[in-house]
């Protein structure tokens, strides 16, 4: 778990208390900002600090095979990533640049804040798309920063819509990945879908599992390979349609090497496959995520990584 510290100061005041400072005097005009708690401001935008993380990569919540994503200039550089769930209220489009300003102290020096946002389907990134009237998107508040400069007290000097100032102090050292960990014949609630995780196990061939006579299958592309196949039933329970390969990815990564899913859909009557289909609203389908890998990695230990609606999992896979 993350611990977080609350410091509150004016917009224009800096150095209010030195590191070994355990007060902060705090103003009648001045916000505290917590992790997970929603603002508002003047009816028009709601916001909530959702994560804060130490990255290689400004990324996407959800994942894909094509997604797009920010890297730091060299190998020495690490990134500092706030992200903020905005939700816009009003009938207004905003810019980046309208809604979220300041910089990232650490260490004695300052770093303006960089901007990026999340597709509606939180699958690729963005440093100039707008926030549209009613949409509610991930955006990232970030910087970069010396990876040998990490373990230090940071701190955040926001200013929204050019409104209200707020401060956020954190420790870099206890700040980590808070990915949910989830096993087999576990369920997850969604907005949009209830899922639920019903295999994981290893195959040469994605086939129907009421197969007949005559059926298809989804092969391995090379003889020399397998897959790792997360099996997933997902019922629809919004008035529209999914499309997988937007709305869910996962990731199998051995040591260094991370290998991206295959999205392979079964009917509603088990008897076929398909790599282009949609869930229909009230469907309720399975789902087939397969990495393939060498057969000679078949028992090297690897980590699942499962990307829905905004949400990471980490797939917990028993040892047999």
């Amino acid at each position: 778990m993350k611990k977080i510290i609350i410091l509150l100061v004016a917009f224009m005041l800096s150095g209010c208390s030195s590191p070994k400072s355990t007060e902060t005097k705090v103003t009648p005009t001045q916000t505290e900002l917590e992790m997970t708690e929603v603002y508002t401001i003047d009816n028009q935008l709601e916001f909530e600090m959702i994560k804060t993380s130490l990255t290689d990569e400004i990324a996407p919540a959800n994942k894909n095979r094509t997604y797009q994503y920010l890297k730091p200039a060299d190998n020495q550089h690490i990134f500092i990533d706030i992200i903020v769930r905005t939700h816009n209220l009003s009938e207004n489009e905003y810019e980046l640049s309208d809604l979220y300003s300041g910089k990232i102290e650490l260490n004695n020096e300052k770093h303006d804040v960089q901007l990026a946002i999340e597709s509606i389907h939180y699958t690729q990134m963005s440093t100039t798309d707008t926030l549209k009237p009613q949409e509610e998107r991930y955006i990232h508040l970030y910087c970069e920063v010396a990876k040998n400069n990490t373990k230090q007290q940071a701190q955040l000097a926001l200013q929204v819509m050019n409104q209200k100032d707020y401060q956020y102090t954190f420790s870099l050292e206890e700040v980590q990945e808070d990915n949910q960990v989830k096993s087999i014949g576990d369920v997850i609630n969604c907005s949009n879908s209830q899922i639920t995780i019903l295999d994981c196990q290893e195959s040469e061939r994605i086939e129907p599992s009421q197969k007949g006579f005559f059926y298809s299958y989804h092969p391995t592309d090379r003889e020399d390979q397998i897959f790792v196949v997360l099996s997933l039933e997902i019922q629809n329970q919004s008035s529209l349609d999914i499309d997988p390969a937007e709305y869910i990815y996962c990731e199998y990564q051995m040591n260094d090497e991370i290998i991206h899913s295959q999205i392979i859909l079964e009917s509603e009557d088990h008897k076929s496959i398909s790599e282009s289909s949609s869930i229909l609203a009230g469907q309720t389908r399975t789902l087939y995520l397969a990495m393939p890998i060498l057969k000679t990695q078949a028992d090297t230990e690897g980590t699942m990584t499962l990307f829905v609606e905004g949400n990471v999992f980490e797939i917990y896979q028993s040892q047999n």
